[in-house]
């Protein structure tokens, strides 16, 4: 992946935790990739309803609104665009529920960066 350009690959990371999002960042622009953040469910619900996204990574618990409400409404909208839950994944309900609200899958906390790799590289091949 490393051969591609991905400046235009765009990305919305919505997540509350300031480190998390550091090394999201970091992690992104080592790919080339410059992320668009969101602190909360209620900016990610406006930039998801705003913008397209090439894919999102959402953190399941956010202030505001949870990512399985907005993920929830936005397929009620039609967007369509692939969202990424970002959670512990300790709790195999909580993983069931985020696939029912439509999430299209995990990205696991701690972020790794080879996974978040594997993930954005399925979206650009």
């Amino acid at each position: 992946m490393s051969c591609k350009d991905l400046s235009k690959f765009k990305i919305l990371v919505a997540e509350d935790s300031r480190p998390v999002r550091l090394v999201l960042k970091t992690y992104l622009a080592q790919l080339g990739i410059k992320p668009v953040f969101a602190v909360n469910g209620s900016e990610a619900l406006e930039q998801l309803n705003n913008e397209e996204f090439d894919m999102a990574l959402m953190d399941v618990h956010m202030p505001e609104m949870n990512g399985t409400e907005v993920v929830s409404r936005i397929r009620n909208e039609g967007i369509t665009t692939p969202v990424f839950a970002m959670t512990t994944g300790d709790n195999a309900d909580l993983l069931t529920e985020c696939l029912d609200c439509g999430y299209n899958s995990f990205l696991l906390k701690p972020i790794v960066k080879t996974e978040l790799a594997k993930i954005i590289s399925r979206f650009t091949d």
